[in-house]
């Protein structure tokens, strides 16, 4: 197990559960630029850790596996990303998740 995964144990069966991810997920939400293709959009985070980011896009949906230029200013972070999965929420609002590479 990773060092810093958290552990939680099943209160049915008393298996303990853990987090696959090797680092913690921060919800928070940032500002951020996404290039692709030559087109800049705007976007936000919905969390965010060392290794990747749940993004909400605007009026976008990239495709599975696209390769992103990610900007995140407060940060100073500037790093490309490939999407993992994109989800449609609304008609112009779209969730996606983000490997920062």
């Amino acid at each position: 197990m990773p060092f810093g995964a958290d552990r939680t144990r099943c209160p049915h069966c008393g298996v303990y559960f853990t987090d696959r991810r090797a680092s913690k997920r921060i919800r928070q939400e940032l500002s951020l630029r996404i290039s692709f293709n030559g087109s800049v959009y705007a976007a936000r985070t919905a969390d965010f850790s060392d290794n990747g980011a749940c993004v909400l896009l605007n009026g976008w949906q990239p495709d599975r596996e696209a390769i992103l230029d990610v900007n995140i200013e407060e940060f100073r972070l500037c790093r490309q990303a490939i999407t993992v999965w994109a989800r449609q929420l609304t008609k112009t609002l779209t969730s996606a998740g983000l490997k920062l590479l």
